[in-house]
């Protein structure tokens, strides 16, 4: 009997081990997942941001291209559409200014065309701890003057 009380039961001293270990585990892997989290997060918030300035920078772009001078297509009689250049660029420049502050818009008005390049500052959440306020995100986008409707050909 008394070989008997020295022995120790199977299996008891591996599960301390094994909780051990998870702990050990648990506490090297958890900044790791909160990292991968938060990294998500700002990711998400900057697509999110790109794809807004990408929609204002179409509309504006669409808007100016709006902008027919009217004396030079009814002087052709409809045969030749161009831009009222003037009236393009202010008409994208004040979309672009109506969509909130920090936008930086630059507008390129051609006889034809209309680009717009667009760039905001997007604050960010999780990389201010590494020093990372904010993210500089733009878009560009052009657009052509169109009079009418056009028409597949077929």
């Amino acid at each position: 009997m008394s070989g008997r009380r020295w022995r120790s039961r199977p299996g008891r001293g591996a599960r301390s081990v094994q909780a051990g270990q998870a702990i050990v585990w648990a506490a090297v892997m958890l900044p790791l997942f909160l990292s991968v989290v938060g990294l998500t997060i700002d990711e998400g918030i900057v697509f999110d941001a790109r794809r807004e300035l990408q929609n204002v920078a179409d509309s504006a772009a669409r808007a100016g291209a709006m902008q027919v001078d009217q004396q030079a297509y009814r002087a052709s009689s409809g045969a030749t559409v161009v831009l009222d250049q003037a009236a393009a660029r202010q008409v994208a420049a004040e979309y672009a200014a109506s969509q909130g502050q920090g936008l930086a818009a630059t507008i390129a008005v051609e006889p034809q065309r209309v680009v717009v390049q667009a760039s905001r500052e997007v604050p960010t959440s999780f990389l201010r701890l590494v020093g990372i306020t904010s993210v500089r995100v733009s878009a560009t986008a052009s657009a052509e003057v169109r009079y009418g409707i056009d028409r597949p050909n077929r």
